[in-house]
């Protein structure tokens, strides 16, 4: 299914409760008295995360209002559940009704009522989990979203162009049709149309326009300084529900708008919808600056803006963790991302990141500094969004650790992988952003980047992220989750504008993320750093 809607600025809708507050934001109160200093690391989890917590700690407390021990909890409830999902979903497809933790961190299983359910409940309950009855098993809830699109296909294109999504929400054990809001006559020729098949969410964050759009970089992989401004915002075409046919992105084509800056001179200065129009002229799925949550940057002999910063500067020293600054160069420009899970392939070093940000298999990766450390290959666009960077011999050694983390002395180590589950906690890294966290919010989508490609199989969490941290990695716990790869607020240019714009348009700052299971199967052989 393809919904599409085009809006130049979003209509302020009724207020939302925005979940997790972006980086960038203002910090939330602190956690009960028990809590642990930002600058005192807690030695019963140095194993898990790392002697240094500061910078995740205090991400933890701003956006989630947890501890790192809460935090590892509930990652590891998430984890347990994930676990268990495909099992039971095979084995008790009569009962079933998802999986998912609520607010509190709970791990909750639905469960239909009937014979086959009693045992599922008992089994669920001795596993630990708290069991809430439902109506719909979820096989029951994936015929009706595919018959929910279905309807939203055939409708009338005023009432279609109001659509931002069709998805399965677990916690209400509902399908959810999103939209943008509307008239209340064209709300309610909706609602009869769905035929009590759907819930309508009126207010919903606007899909990914582009993966945090390349445009702009603050110094120091912090989060944003200056005035929250509440600009209008651009949004997209999205894609949700059951897989469809996938559009191709970024490849050679995306010289076009790359040359396009060089012929201007510079990149131009105000939100990415600038940008966008600029390009509106191209052939749709060509331009990398809409293709990508790379930081694309003009050529070097190009002058570049006082407000247009570079991640500049020298090259890291020892261990390279996740989420650490580098570039590609490609004809026109430079493409600047961040790093993802080091792994290895067939024994030899690699680091995994997204496709986007990549160019064309054999080119050349580098630090911020210009210290070239590998060469781009295996790169997937279709549907994935995955690349991996074979790091050069001589640098080997300092790509064999499992920690991530931007900044010095702001690392955590990553010890397996996990699938995400609704209602977790999670957190990303990015050398743009550095740590922020908030809640997945949607498992199993299939999110349309600016018509230029999908991200199938796609998992969202809501928490913010700019231009840059694109291929970085998110995490639960001390559980490898995906990599970064679009985001609903790039163009928002600080993570204090996103919070801004967000919250008077009520909608919540949203990144998608290609799930690391996704990776790992896309790369037969691969492997991630655990140790």
């Amino acid at each position: 299914m393809r919904t599409t809607s085009k809006f130049a600025v979003l209509t302020a809708a009724a207020a939302l409760v925005v979940t997790a507050t972006p980086a960038g934001a203002a910090p939330a109160p602190a956690p009960a008295p028990t809590a642990p200093s930002t600058t005192q690391a807690l030695p019963a989890l140095d194993a898990a995360l790392g002697s240094q917590l500061t910078s995740l700690v205090e991400a933890l407390r701003r956006d989630l209002g947890l501890t790192p021990e809460q935090f590892l909890d509930q990652a590891g409830i998430g984890e347990r559940l994930a676990e268990s999902r495909p099992r039971w979903e095979k084995a008790f497809r009569d009962s079933f009704g998802g999986v998912w933790l609520d607010e509190e961190g709970t791990g909750l299983v639905g469960v239909v009522a009937g014979e086959a359910g009693d045992l599922l409940r008992a089994e669920a309950t001795d596993a630990g989990f708290t069991v809430q009855d439902v109506a719909l098993t979820t096989e029951e809830l994936t015929a009706r979203e595919r018959q929910v699109g279905k309807i939203v296909d055939d409708l009338p294109e005023d009432l279609r162009s109001l659509v931002t999504g069709v998805r399965v929400d677990p916690t209400r054990n509902t399908v959810v049709v999103a939209t943008r809001g509307g008239e209340a006559a064209q709300l309610g020729n909706l609602t009869a149309r769905l035929k009590d098949l759907a819930e309508i969410d009126m207010t919903e964050a606007p899909d990914p326009a582009w993966d945090t759009a390349p445009f702009g970089s603050e110094a120091g992989g912090t989060q944003s300084d200056g005035e929250p401004t509440t600009q209008g915002l651009e949004p997209a075409t999205t894609r949700a529900g059951a897989p469809g046919p996938t559009a191709t992105g970024g490849n050679s084509g995306s010289l076009g708008s790359l040359a396009l800056l060089n012929q201007t001179g510079v990149i131009p200065e105000g939100p990415m919808r600038t940008i966008v129009e600029l390009l509106s002229g191209l052939t749709p799925g060509t331009g990398s600056i809409i293709d990508g949550m790379s930081q694309t940057m003009a050529d070097p002999v190009t002058p570049v803006p006082e407000n247009q910063t570079r991640a500049d500067g020298p090259a890291p020293t020892g261990p390279i963790a996740g989420g650490t600054a580098y570039s590609v160069a490609v004809p026109g420009g430079i493409l600047e991302c961040s790093t993802g899970f080091n792994g290895e392939l067939d024994g030899t070093p690699v680091v995994v990141t997204a496709a986007h940000c990549a160019g064309a298999d054999g080119t050349r990766a580098a630090f911020a500094d210009g210290e070239e450390f590998g060469t781009m290959t295996r790169t997937q666009r279709d549907g994935i969004d995955t690349a991996l960077v074979a790091v050069d011999p001589e640098l080997a050694d300092r790509f064999r650790t499992n920690l991530v983390g931007a900044g010095p002395d702001t690392t955590q180590a990553i010890t397996g992988t996990a699938d995400p589950v609704v209602g977790q906690k999670a957190c990303k890294t990015g050398f743009r952003t550095g740590f922020s966290c908030g809640t997945v919010s949607e498992v199993g989508a299939m999110i349309d980047v600016a018509g230029s490609r999908t991200i199938a199989n796609a998992f969202t969490v809501d928490l913010c992220a700019l231009p840059g941290d694109s291929g970085g990695v998110v995490f639960s716990g001390d559980k490898a989750l995906g990599i970064s790869s679009a985001s609903n607020v790039a163009e928002t240019g600080t993570c204090a504008n996103a919070d801004a714009v967000a919250r008077e348009n009520g909608y919540v700052p949203r990144l998608s993320a290609v799930p690391i299971s996704d990776v790992l199967a896309a790369h037969p052989g691969l492997t991630l750093r655990t140790n």
